[in-house]
């Protein structure tokens, strides 16, 4: 399969509705490469803590999901606390290769959105995933797979704030780094977290942070997103994606809250890799 798929994140302090506008997106997107000319698509949302997903392999499902999104609206009824959407350029293997994935963990669902590839990840001495099985065989959601299991065990000793969690996912991206090149946007429930990879072969992530109500994009993705008050939004995506978005220094992890920035731990060089724990 594919693995570079373009990730995109909408994280907001108040619950948001978001509409693609197909018509703008397909008549200024009409190269092989448009998110709207995708050959797969996944959408994963969270909306009052309950989990939801629709995705599409091949250009006719794509075609259909989005035709029915436009006339039925589907995908923009339900406010969402959490919005996720992956474009893929190639079509997956399987319908379970697309993300974004989602997980629940202490009760509430978490969200997780990989580019790249990592050789040697299936190793499962080296990096134990406990209980929490994947559905697919695909390297990302085994990344996800292990993180949750990293997550739950930093959760037995009580809350973590979030200098801890981020310390964990420093960790985490910085080991994985190692096996290869990946980038990926992560929610834990309450703290969304984004790492872009240390070196250069990937397209990097960047972020943008929105206050209001009502708020539209245009170029390469032009949707528009509606909160219910007025509300500080975070947009976490594929550089190709977001207009006028900050770059994520390569190595480093965000973390966000609420729709806006916390902190970000920046690279760190372990001297034994041999290990994951």
């Amino acid at each position: 399969m594919d693995s570079s798929p373009l990730l995109f994140t909408i994280q907001s302090s108040a619950p948001v509705k978001v509409e693609f506008d197909l018509e703008q997106g397909l008549l200024n997107n009409s190269s092989i490469s448009s998110p709207f000319n995708c050959q797969a698509l996944g959408i994963s949302s969270i909306s009052e803590m309950n989990p939801q997903r629709y995705t599409a392999m091949g250009r006719s499902e794509v075609e259909g999901l989005m035709q029915l999104h436009q006339k039925n609206g589907f995908l923009s009824k339900c406010s969402s606390d959490l919005w996720a959407v992956t474009f893929y350029p190639d079509e997956p293997i399987e319908a379970a290769d697309i993300q974004p994935y989602s997980r629940p963990q202490r009760g509430s669902n978490c969200v997780f959105s990989m580019s790249g590839e990592l050789p040697g990840i299936h190793d499962g001495e080296r990096f134990p995933i406990g209980d929490q099985w994947p559905l697919s065989c695909n390297d990302q959601e085994r990344a996800f797979c292990l993180l949750q299991e990293r997550t739950r065990k930093l959760w037995k000793e009580g809350r973590p704030d979030h200098e801890m969690r981020l310390a964990l996912m420093a960790d985490h991206a910085g080991r994985l780094d190692k096996l290869g090149l990946h980038n990926f946007i992560h929610w834990d429930g309450e703290m969304l977290f984004a790492y872009s990879s240390l070196n250069e072969g990937l397209e990097p992530l960047v972020y943008k942070q929105i206050s209001g109500r009502s708020i539209q994009l245009k170029g390469e993705l032009p949707l528009t997103i509606t909160a219910e008050e007025n509300a500080d939004t975070l947009i976490v995506a594929s550089r190709s994606l977001l207009n006028e978005g900050e770059m994520i220094s390569p190595g480093s992890v965000l973390c966000f809250a609420n729709g806006i920035y916390v902190d970000r731990c920046d690279p760190v060089t372990f001297w034994n890799t041999q290990d994951y724990f």
